[in-house]
């Protein structure tokens, strides 16, 4: 964690000492790239429920860590990605920390291709696709948002059964 926060001071440290902020925002979007970059290189063991009620254990790398700490910022950047297969579940859970509505249709779209993947990809996509909607729309489309007893309310397709609820209450967030 000291990494990441001496990472982070001297990435805010340059946007401080600048006095454009048009320069301000190309040092953030080129650190944001940078640790997007970092994605491929640092291996993820991914996430899980590891008790019940349903509490997760994240495993952030550093740049997933660095990402969340930016915040909406690297919503554009990492819906960018969203259709890489290689970092494709690192950013459905990191648009579940920082992304709003726009993130919505893209994730369900991806959960929706996920279909055609092999089956661990597959069930690893369905899962953080539901975490990430569950977090952004506060929804109790597969579970209750705020935990508890694992009760899955659309085990064959949730994907499916978060656009039909997309499409019922998109103008709510709009």
């Amino acid at each position: 964690m000291k990494v990441v926060a001496v990472a982070m001071l001297l990435f805010i440290a340059p946007i401080g000492v600048v006095g454009s902020s048009r320069v301000g925002a190309i040092t953030q979007s080129d650190g944001i790239d940078q640790l997007i970059a970092a994605l491929y290189t640092h291996r993820w063991p991914g996430a899980g429920i590891v008790a019940v009620p349903m509490t997760w254990n994240f495993n952030f790398t550093e740049p997933m860590q660095a990402l969340l700490d930016i915040g909406p910022p690297v919503q554009g950047a990492l819906l960018e990605k969203l259709g890489d297969p290689m970092i494709q579940d690192h950013v459905i859970i990191l648009l579940g920390g920082v992304g709003d509505e726009r993130a919505v249709g893209p994730i369900i779209e991806a959960m929706t291709r996920a279909a055609d993947l092999p089956r661990k990809q597959r069930t690893q996509i369905l899962l953080y696709g539901n975490a990430a909607l569950t977090n952004i729309t506060v929804a109790d489309v597969i579970w209750h948002h705020g935990g508890g007893v694992i009760v899955d309310h659309c085990p064959k397709d949730p994907a499916g059964c978060w656009a039909s609820w997309w499409r019922q209450h998109r103008q709510l967030f709009a």
